[in-house]
């Protein structure tokens, strides 16, 4: 009976380290990355990958392709309107044409500094609210500090840990959920340089009348996306203005609630915009739904 108890005993202690080892681990090298994949700025254009693959210029890369592609839409100009004659349809004139063809292409070949101000825009939003933040409760508003008031809630050490305890069972909350964060945050960041990299298409598509629901796919997944870290700089003002309390277990529980939110925040940005959800748990299909 004696040997049964150590060997229960032996099995608890493996456990609790193991998860306390995996706890700190993720806590001291993978968290700081969340507020770089949160709060997307001006950097993101900046990466080699995204100037490689759009081009500096009309003569290669995406914006090339995109060049070559206003023949196209030219011909389909010419041909409804020699049409239209025939079967008396009304159709813009050349004019006309010509003038939104100026105008677009000309935004279309600049389509990586208007997307460059778009993301500053928000990012300045994003930092003003940050800034509110900051000066109303004196500590930098971002997920590393919030880890830091996480661990100083729920304390994390290979001796004190206990999986199978309240405060075990919630520290192992507030890390999945975390970790969940990681994945979703890197998805949204992704999906940010795949909208950036078809902005000269979008552009494009406003030339002709029967594609410009393409840019207003765009242009609303674009801002949806951006948008989401002005309501989760909110969701984290409201974090750090929470007396928690290590000893209180309604504190605990509202903190995982906290990290539950951030979670949902595409969620709830995608039911607000009606546009693409970046969410994880929602799965990979959610991706693919970019309703007008």
């Amino acid at each position: 009976m004696e040997n049964t108890f150590n060997l229960t005993d032996a099995i608890k202690q493996s456990l609790n380290e193991l998860f306390s080892n995996l706890f700190s681990s993720v806590d001291n090298n993978i968290y700081s990355l969340l507020d770089k994949l949160a709060f997307i700025n001006t950097s993101i254009i900046d990466e080699p990958s995204i100037n490689k693959l759009l081009g500096d210029n009309i003569s290669n890369g995406i914006l090339l392709i995109c060049n070559s592609l206003i023949l196209g839409f030219i011909l389909y100009y010419a041909i409804n309107y020699l049409f239209s004659h025939l079967i008396y349809n009304h159709i813009q004139r050349p004019a006309q044409f010509i003038f939104k063809c100026i105008i677009y292409i000309t935004l279309m070949n600049s389509s990586l500094w208007i997307c460059k101000e778009i993301i500053n825009i928000i990012s300045i939003i994003t930092d003003l609210i940050k800034t509110l933040g900051h000066t109303a409760f004196n500590t930098d508003i971002s997920f590393l500090n919030l880890i830091d008031k996480t661990n100083s809630i729920l304390y994390l050490s290979s001796t004190d840990f206990n999986i199978i305890s309240f405060d075990g069972i919630i520290k192992s909350f507030s890390s999945f959920g975390f970790i969940n964060l990681l994945f979703t945050y890197s998805l949204r960041y992704i999906m940010v340089q795949v909208f950036i990299l078809i902005s000269p298409f979008a552009f494009l598509c406003l030339i002709a009348d029967n594609s410009e629901w393409f840019f207003k796919v765009w242009l609303k997944n674009f801002i949806s996306l951006l948008l989401v870290q002005i309501l989760i700089s909110i969701v984290l003002c409201l974090a750090f203005s929470l007396n928690f309390d290590g000893s209180s277990n309604l504190s605990k529980l509202l903190f995982i609630g906290i990290i539950f939110t951030l979670t949902k925040t595409n969620t709830y940005m995608k039911d607000i915009f009606g546009s693409i959800s970046t969410d994880i748990s929602t799965g990979i299909s959610s991706v693919k739904n970019l309703s007008i």
